[in-house]
């Protein structure tokens, strides 16, 4: 089944390519389109991440979102988790982040402003509230995985390198399925909303101290951490998996 924020984010494309919102055109408001299409804005604003990630329509800060591209242009394309049948396609997206992120981590110990810092801080103990919240009551909330995206995100936006930032936004909304299974219920009933935060933790205090070296080891513990959780998920104990998991050398 087609999840809410994919058809918008379809019908939104088709309203694109139709001409209803031409190149430099704004969307219509969060509010307007969740009218429009019968959803919630939080579903909205999901699609429009999307489109955001394929180059479609960026944000313009207290102006609003505006297209600038007509869908189908851009080359690259990355699979989403969910399209992922197969471990080895799987690590090869894993190790795809681990490459690009621990990157951003050293760029962004280099380069962070204090509001940077305030930002990381402030998105750490929302994830810190929110992972003792859901320990004992499931919230519809801003969910662990938003949290979890904003953190990668705002440490991308350390970076100030825009294009950064976009590639990061990308990979967030590519990674949704595995999100929702680490922060879901059986990622909380295993305890891995705290363990993540607490990776999350090291990278802004390697960050914090201005040492790249220790930022990008930090981020490299954070993706080996989450392909071990991805993998407990996808190759439960017991079974063995036809392809190694992890992030590990290739023999050869």
């Amino acid at each position: 089944m087609i999840r809410e924020c994919e058809r918008v984010a379809h019908l939104l494309v088709q309203s694109i390519l139709a001409g209803h919102h031409p190149r430099g055109a704004r969307l219509p408001s969060e509010h307007a389109l969740s009218e429009r299409f019968g959803v919630s804005r939080a579903v909205v604003r999901e699609a429009i991440a999307h489109l955001k990630a394929e180059g479609v329509v960026m944000a313009r800060q207290g102006s609003g979102t505006y297209v600038i591209d007509r869908p189908g242009r851009k080359g690259f394309h990355l699979k989403n988790v969910e399209e992922v049948s197969i471990l080895e396609e799987l690590r090869h997206i894993l190790e795809l982040r681990k490459v690009f992120e621990t990157g951003v981590a050293e760029l962004a110990a280099v380069r962070r402003t204090e509001a940077d810092l305030h930002h990381l801080e402030a998105v750490v103990l929302a994830m810190d509230r929110w992972a003792q919240q859901a320990a004992h009551s499931p919230t519809e909330e801003t969910t662990g995985a938003q949290w979890d995206d904003e953190f990668h995100l705002a440490l991308a936006r350390a970076t100030h390198n825009p294009e950064v930032e976009r590639f990061q936004e990308y990979l967030g909304v590519k990674n949704t399925a595995v999100h929702r299974v680490l922060w879901g219920d059986e990622g909380r009933v295993r305890g891995w909303p705290v363990v993540a935060n607490a990776e999350h933790r090291e990278i802004l205090e390697a960050v914090r101290a201005g040492d790249p070296a220790a930022a990008r080891r930090a981020a490299e513990r954070h993706l080996e951490g989450t392909a071990d959780r991805v993998s407990e998920v996808l190759c439960p104990a017991g079974e063995t998996p036809e392809e190694p998991s992890s992030l590990e050398p290739i023999d050869g």
